[in-house]
């Protein structure tokens, strides 16, 4: 062949046999593969080509041999293999172990995360602490054995030939420091746990955003090394099908757990830049008294002004919001429901709306506006809403307060009775006196105790925090977006649920509203029954029943016997509608208060509520929307010591999706300080069952709810 023609006489036979052409060669026909000026009579094949040309020059045409290895090929292909097998002959048993060594670390550090998952959720920090500690321990011996085994070395070899073999040694050594940043923040976040009280107190707050700092540097640390362990498992997981399952484990959660660190980065930041700033930041703290229930979970007779200095306590000023409202100079309409009792829409009527955060900012709003804030220009950086449970808590763990003023001894047992007393009747119930002075003489006494409590207490009071958080009697706002993002993915934002644009399922909330009806809510149980039939179409029929029993216990106070004058609400579904309600009074007259001429404005978020509120004369009730959903809106009055029931049913739109395999999801959301037991029970399609039970009929059953009880089933044909 041509190909196999040495240079040199290929080189004397292009000069001899291929014709000259221009620089400048426009042919098509590139001239180095043109035919050759042969003698053009004579006719060629490729073989007698090639006679002719070894005719014209014998002296360069050797004779060629069929292709064989030289030995020095030879010699190298043995000599790499004979390394490789002396290779593995001296590590395979150390690395066999290894294997089988990791294999059983790897599935000790899973069982060590889930139980630090599962500690972190119970705010019980020490132990995920002890668990970080495990998992650093055990990943830092895989390291150690895979280097006394000679694994790393045999990476490095193996690596050219199969390079994601390289990504092991690096994705051990991320992974270990991984862990050692992840428990430095556990271990900052229990010394927080330990010495937050004592640092905000005692103005160390150098010391607090010095903690909070080095858990957000880990943070950004970590969020690189995430990053960069999501790319090594993309590359180890051809290697095993081990290594391809804990890389889908890894590709599965890198969103979430990327997600999550940018948040928690986040709030830190924002934490920080209220905590570091040189000027004094105000946070509201609401006392919300569920014995006169409000949407948001109580009247608000008194207020908290707490004010920081570069994250130590400065002060905290108790007082009377009646106080606040008698400065405030807006003129703004009342909710239509309390158009009856005030003609003027205050602070201490603000917490109208069931969504935490729209309350929060309304009562702000007013407090900010009122002279007694306005006038040193006073922000609120964020709100915490608290309710009495709170406080019987905090006495619970800190034992009795003598308040010799008042000659009084409060305890766990007797604070809301013995505090509401005095409110009511007590001896600062007088003409130009603040009756809600108990309470400013309280928190005083209460904050120099916590300065002292012991490392158990702590813990005690954080346990008991977590109830009270899941529970729903503590609420949080933060007028920060990113403090405020993070606060409602935790859940205790107390905002309404937003239905996604598939949502397969039903929601419901029932919200009440006490309008001049005494103290009587802490004398009132609430007992709701909804049973639920879904149709093979998709449609749901719902039936609602809500019991309220008034036992006043044979208590004399007249706020503990005053009729319960109570509006109702009940959230569903934006496409629900009603077929039936009963059991519900007769709407009250309304005011002949003519607002318009009297220089009266009204308050955008409350008119977009309004507005769309339908009066029925069928139901003698209101059908609008709130908070994206459709509400059913009635006067619902309990006199004492009798029980009456509220029914009423209505139908869901046909836009469920009930084929085969499907996940249906019933979601109910409490209203914070109400008592309240629930009975649900869900009944599917003619020829499905439930998943989760096996019947067609789900029944869920709680007298103590959460927040949100979010139910997921799935449906099954029979």
């Amino acid at each position: 062949m041509l190909n196999r023609l040495p240079v040199k006489p290929l080189q004397i036979w292009y000069f001899k046999y291929m014709k000259r052409v221009p620089r400048k060669n426009i042919s098509r026909i590139v001239a180095d593969v043109k035919p050759p000026d042969f003698d053009k009579t004579e006719k060629y094949s490729f073989f007698n080509f090639k006679k002719q040309i070894v005719g014209e020059n014998k002296k360069i045409v050797r004779k060629r041999k069929k292709s064989k290895p030289t030995p020095i090929i030879n010699k190298s292909i043995w000599a790499t293999l004979l390394i490789l097998i002396a290779v593995l002959s001296v590590y395979s048993f150390d690395i066999f172990n290894f294997k089988n060594k990791a294999l059983g670390a790897f599935q000790y550090i899973y069982n060590e995360a889930v139980k630090t998952k599962l500690a972190a959720s119970r705010l019980q920090t020490e132990s995920a602490a002890e668990s970080l500690k495990s998992i650093n321990k055990e990943i830092g011996d895989i390291k150690n054995e895979a280097d006394k085994s000679g694994f790393s070395g045999l990476t490095y070899l193996l690596g050219g030939l199969i390079p994601a073999v390289k990504e092991i040694p690096k994705a051990l050594d991320n992974f270990y420091i991984l862990s050692q940043k992840t428990l430095e923040i556990a271990q900052d976040i229990n010394y927080l746990k330990a010495n937050s009280i004592d640092l905000v107190l005692n103005k160390k707050g150098n010391e607090l955003t010095g903690a909070l700092e080095r858990i957000n540097q880990n943070i950004s640390a970590i969020e690189n090394l995430n990053s960069e362990i999501n790319t090594q498992s993309r590359k180890l997981a051809s290697l095993t099908p081990q290594m391809a399952s804990f890389s889908n484990v890894i590709q599965k959660n890198y969103f979430d757990v990327s997600s999550g660190l940018y948040k928690t980065r986040n709030f830190i930041a924002a934490a920080l830049s209220i905590l570091k700033s040189p000027e004094n930041q105000h946070f509201l703290l609401l006392f919300q008294n569920p014995s006169e229930i409000r949407p948001s979970g109580g009247f608000l007779g008194s207020f908290g002004d707490i004010s920081l200095s570069q994250g130590s306590l400065k002060e905290i000023k108790v007082d009377d919001i009646y106080n606040a409202d008698r400065q405030l100079n807006l003129k703004i309409i009342p909710p239509a429901e309390l158009q009856g009792i005030t003609t003027k829409w205050g602070a201490r009527d603000a917490n109208w709306f069931f969504d935490f955060p729209a309350s929060a900012q309304k009562v702000s709003y007013m407090l900010e506006n009122s002279e007694l804030f306005s006038k040193d220009s006073v922000k609120f950086q964020g709100v915490i809403a608290i309710n009495t449970k709170i406080i019987e808590s905090l006495l619970q763990i800190l034992g009795p307060i003598e308040l010799p003023t008042y000659r009084l001894t409060i305890s766990e047992k007797n604070f809301l009775e013995t505090v509401q007393r005095e409110v009511e009747a007590g001896q600062d119930k007088k003409p130009g006196q603040n009756p809600k002075r108990i309470l400013s003489a309280l928190a005083p006494i209460i904050m120099e105790k916590l300065r002292g409590i012991s490392p158990e207490q702590k813990n005690e009071f954080i346990s008991k925090l977590a109830g009270h958080l899941k529970q729903k009697d503590i609420m949080i706002y933060a007028n920060n977006p990113d403090l405020e993002n993070l606060i409602t993915d935790s859940g205790i934002a107390g905002n309404v649920y937003s239905l996604p644009d598939n949502f397969n399922g039903d929601y419901m909330a029932v919200v009440n509203a006490n309008i001049a009806g005494g103290k009587a809510d802490a004398v009132i149980s609430q007992q709701i029954t909804l049973k639920s039939k879904i149709l093979n179409d998709g449609n749901v029929i719902n039936d609602l029943t809500i019991t309220r029993i008034y036992d006043n216990q044979n208590k004399s106070d007249w706020w503990y016997n005053a009729t319960d004058k109570n509006y109702i609400k009940i959230l569903t579904p934006p496409d629900a509608t009603l077929t039936a309600f009963t059991g519900n009074d007769k709407p009250p007259a309304k005011s002949n208060f003519n607002y318009s001429k009297n220089g009266y404005l009204n308050d955008i978020d409350l008119q977009a509520i309004e507005q769309t509120a339908i009066f029925s004369d069928k139901f003698q009730n209101w059908i609008g929307q709130e908070s994206g959903k459709k509400f059913f809106g009635a006067w619902f009055s309990l006199p004492k010591n009798k029980t009456k029931t509220l029914k009423a049913t209505y139908e869901l739109g046909g836009n469920l999706d009930m084929s085969d395999g499907k996940h249906y999801q019933f979601i109910f959301e409490k209203q914070s300080g109400v008592e309240s037991s629930l009975e649900y029970a869900v009944t599917a399609p003619d020829g499905y069952i439930w998943k989760e039970s096996g019947k067609p009929i789900f029944e869920f059953n709680s007298q103590q709810l959460n927040a949100r009880e979010i139910i997921d089933l799935t449906i099954q044909r029979q």
